[in-house]
Parts: C-alpha cells; sequence; structure tokens
C-alpha cells in the first residue's frame, strides 16, 4: 500500500506539511530561519520536527508560529514547539482567550447552514474537543490587517479573514503569489468549497472575496486540496 507524502515543498521558500487531516505550512527566510503557519493536532510536534530535518534544517532554526485561527487542530502543538524551539507564537487578537485557556473553550460555537452531514460535523465537534487536553500557550505576538510580524524579513502581509472564526487570518506571500487561508475554505479534489461549519457565514463570504481579489496564482488550505483562484465555488 503506498504511504501518503509527509509533505511537499510548493515553491523555494514554502512547504506544506500533510498531518493527517490537516496541514500546516513551512516559510523559508532568507538566512534559512523559519516561520511554521499552524500546528496541527496535539502530538503532532513530532512529525513537523521530523519534516524540517527532512528538508535539512533543524527545530532551533523555527523563529516564528503563525497561528490561522484558535481551533485545536491549528494550535495544538504550539506549545511544544514553542519549548522546543524558542519560536515566537503569533494570534490574531480575537484568538489569544481561546489558546491560552482563558476562554474555558477550545472553540467557539459552530454552525452550518449546508448538507446534513455538514450540520452534524458542526454539532460533534465540539462535543469531542472536551475530550481533547490541549497544552495552552501565551502567545507573544499579535497579529493585525495587513502588518507581517517584524523582524521576520520576508515580502509578506497578514489578511484578517474572518467567517469560519472571529480570529481567522489568511497569510499572502507578495513574491510568489501564494495565499496560505487556514480554514477559510475547504478542498475538495476538483474545486474550493465553503468550510463544513463556521461562525458567521456573512463574514466568510466577505473575505472570500478579499482573497479573490487578490487574485493569487496558488490558494493554500488546511483541509484538503490546493487550488487555484479560479476553483473557488461559493
Amino acid at each position: 500500500m503506498a504511504t501518503k507524502q509527509a509533505g511537499v515543498k510548493i515553491n523555494e521558500n514554502l512547504y506544506e506539511i500533510n498531518l493527517g487531516r490537516v496541514k500546516a505550512f513551512l516559510i523559508k527566510m532568507k538566512d534559512n530561519g523559519l516561520i511554521l503557519i499552524d500546528t496541527g493536532m496535539p502530538n503532532s510536534h513530532g512529525a513537523i520536527v521530523k519534516y524540517i530535518n527532512s528538508i535539512g534544517g533543524s527545530i532551533s532554526d523555527l523563529r516564528l508560529i503563525i497561528l490561522t485561527h484558535a481551533h485545536i487542530d491549528h494550535f495544538g502543538s504550539a506549545y511544544y514547539l514553542q519549548k522546543l524551539s524558542g519560536a515566537h507564537v503569533a494570534v490574531h487578537e480575537n484568538g489569544i482567550k481561546y489558546v491560552n485557556g482563558e476562554s474555558g473553550l477550545l472553540m467557539p460555537v459552530a454552525r452550518s447552514s449546508k448538507s446534513l452531514k455538514d450540520k452534524f460535523t458542526a454539532f460533534l465537534v465540539p462535543i469531542f474537543t472536551k475530550f481533547v487536553k490541549p497544552h495552552y500557550i501565551k502567545p507573544d505576538m499579535v497579529l493585525k490587517e495587513g502588518v507581517f510580524p517584524k523582524d521576520f524579513k520576508i515580502n509578506a502581509r497578514i489578511l484578517e479573514t474572518p467567517g469560519h472564526t472571529k480570529d481567522s487570518i489568511s497569510i499572502y506571500l507578495e513574491d510568489s503569489k501564494v495565499a496560505i487561508i487556514g480554514d477559510l475554505l475547504f478542498g475538495t479534489p476538483s474545486k474550493l468549497v465553503a468550510p463544513s461549519f463556521f461562525e458567521d457565514y456573512i463574514s466568510l463570504i466577505n473575505s472570500v472575496k478579499k482573497i479573490k481579489d487578490l487574485d493569487p496564482d496558488l490558494i493554500c488550505v488546511s483541509h484538503g486540496k490546493d487550488h487555484n483562484v479560479s476553483d473557488i465555488s461559493i
């Protein structure tokens, strides 16, 4: 039986790490330092370290961890990865109370206006998270519209793209015209569609338009297949 690839090199400075049902992304800086986008579920840190090693890097090269939003499958391994690397952790201000445990919830209320299957998923996810024991983390950087964290000299922008959650952000890499959008959209084999659940559908539609207006060459999603902007179906 063929094994699933641990990761994919998208271009000279961007890598996609397959963590099962969710993905993380690595950006290589000019000095070979690394920026990690999302960290997967708890206990994914070993797979991430292994992948970094496989491309000739080291966990000590990790300088910054950006969380696209504060769901457990995105911040789940941030604690150990920060502990191993000393990297900064950045999240939008609306996500801080979830990743540091202050809210008492692992995720906000989810809703769906799509199929019965999606509605059932939205119902199950909060129940599932009650059985997950995360290591909470205190982020030391706050992500804001248009501003990439200082001292990390890459040609990129942070985009506030709420909808899936109020704290959802995307990262736009100017040189390669790649948008990394977290769970704003889901990648089926043939198109990009709305995620199974979200906090605010109107905000989600507006955020998708924001990404479309950039006309990126590639849209990288956390779940499913990456696509071109022309494959958005929402």
